[in-house]
């Protein structure tokens, strides 16, 4: 039996993020992998991630997504050869297919050739910038031809070179338990929504004033029957690589406005915390959902903060402002989870129709042992209070870092220190023996 033929169009492409970027993708990965298991050849897989991406959007002009693929897949083509095929699955994430190798050696030469190309700052109108992009490598014949367990593997491994500091890691035959855990995750999470299976757990908001409970921030649990505990942003990350971060977020503030419902039925109204991904603020639906959620429940709007990361603020300042605008309209307070830590200004911060700036634990790790730290956090702090915002340290763990936070003025403090996060009915008796006894 003669091996399939390698199509005409079978060289270096660049396509952009979506469904039939992906699903050509797969195709061309199936003749692939045919090619070289009729040959007894080999294959590669490269699936890159594109860190700090929001950074380089936010100094772009014009479509950020489109403009940011633009000047990665311009950096990444040199680093290829002319019968390699790229993807981009997302506008964080490309993937790219080495057909033909002769030793597995050269996907990580490959690899490195990437890293290199994308570490370079990358210049435009508006500055500079670095992406530091990690990336995942899997190989053929060492792991199964099929596309979809392919590209699979090659996610583990770029999970893992996320924490290496070389940038990229080969999937190895230990990391095979991993990939088990995570297959069919999102079939699985998708049937866990509409069974309504998972759970929201709740982490105290201590005022330090004075050291009354006022807030808690709403956390997602999920227990698979069979894997056991799945960590949030595996969740998060599954629900937007498939397209239903909608129905999470939607099942999320249902959840905590039941739950806040109840309570509130009880005599007891904490402000709840719910948190957005990045993708819902691009969702034209959103404000209407909130609202209609808000009814439903019966649940006051002011009792209600939605917490939006400081790095999915800065990528299209225009189109975030109106969502923010909109989301504001509907009575919820807004908050700026993670502040610190991504790339913000003065102006975002004047812009932006926000209430709250949380600081980054791990600022607030290091607030007494860390000059730098220190000066993070007091710097957070006075910033929030010259725009009439509230300042919330996260993580707070020992009574020190509490008073020294109190003595800088802060307003509010979570942490193990006050409780971890606790299931709604710990919440719940909890809660009713603080507020009384506060």
């Amino acid at each position: 039996m003669n091996p399939p033929t390698p199509p005409a169009d079978a060289g270096l492409r660049a396509q952009s993020p979506g469904e039939g970027a992906r699903d050509e993708l797969l195709r061309f990965l199936d003749r692939e992998a045919a090619v070289a298991q009729a040959t007894q050849g080999r294959l590669a897989v490269l699936l890159v991630e594109l860190r700090r991406v929001d950074r380089l959007q936010a100094l772009l002009k014009g479509p950020p997504a489109a403009v940011t693929l633009s000047l990665v897949l311009e950096r990444l083509r040199p680093a290829l050869r002319p019968e390699d095929r790229l993807a981009a699955l997302s506008e964080e994430q490309v993937c790219i297919v080495l057909p033909r190798l002769a030793h597995p050696t050269q996907a990580v030469l490959a690899a490195v050739k990437c890293l290199r190309a994308l570490d370079r700052p990358i210049a435009h109108e508006g500055g500079t910038a670095v992406l530091r992009p990690c990336v995942g490598i899997v190989t053929v014949p060492e792991h199964s031809p099929d596309p979809a367990s392919l590209l699979m593997a090659a996610d583990v491994a770029r999970r893992i070179a996320g924490t290496r500091e070389e940038g990229y890691h080969v999937f190895q035959s230990e990391d095979s338990v991993e990939a088990e855990v995570y297959h069919g995750l999102d079939i699985d999470l998708q049937r866990a929504i509409r069974a309504n299976e998972l759970e929201v757990h709740y982490q105290p908001q201590l005022r330090l004033a004075d050291g009354v409970p006022v807030a808690a921030e709403a956390l997602l649990r999920w227990r698979h029957p069979t894997s056991g505990p799945i960590a949030p942003s595996t969740v998060v990350g599954i629900a937007e690589s498939t397209g239903i971060i909608g129905s999470l977020t939607f099942w999320v503030l249902n959840a905590v406005l039941r739950n806040a419902s109840q309570m509130g039925r009880e005599g007891l109204r904490p402000r709840f915390s719910v948190n957005l991904s990045a993708r819902t603020l691009v969702d034209s639906e959103l404000p209407e959902i909130v609202e209609q959620a808000l009814g439903t429940w019966s649940v006051p709007p002011a009792q209600v903060t939605l917490e939006i990361t400081e790095s999915s603020m800065v990528g299209d300042a225009d189109r975030t402002m109106a969502m923010l605008t909109r989301l504001k309209g509907t009575g919820v307070e807004l908050s700026i989870d993670d502040f610190g830590t991504g790339y913000s200004s003065l102006a975002y911060l004047k812009r932006f129709p926000v209430d709250e700036l949380k600081i980054d634990r791990l600022f607030v790790a290091g607030l007494l042992t860390d000059r730098g730290d220190h000066q993070i956090v007091r710097s957070v702090i006075d910033l929030a209070h010259n725009f009439d915002l509230r300042a919330v340290a996260e993580g707070v763990e020992d009574e020190a870092v509490r008073a020294e936070l109190k003595a800088m003025g802060c307003d509010l403090m979570q942490g193990f220190l006050l409780s971890r996060p606790l299931p709604e009915r710990e919440f719940r008796a909890w809660w009713q023996d603080r507020v009384g006894r506060a």
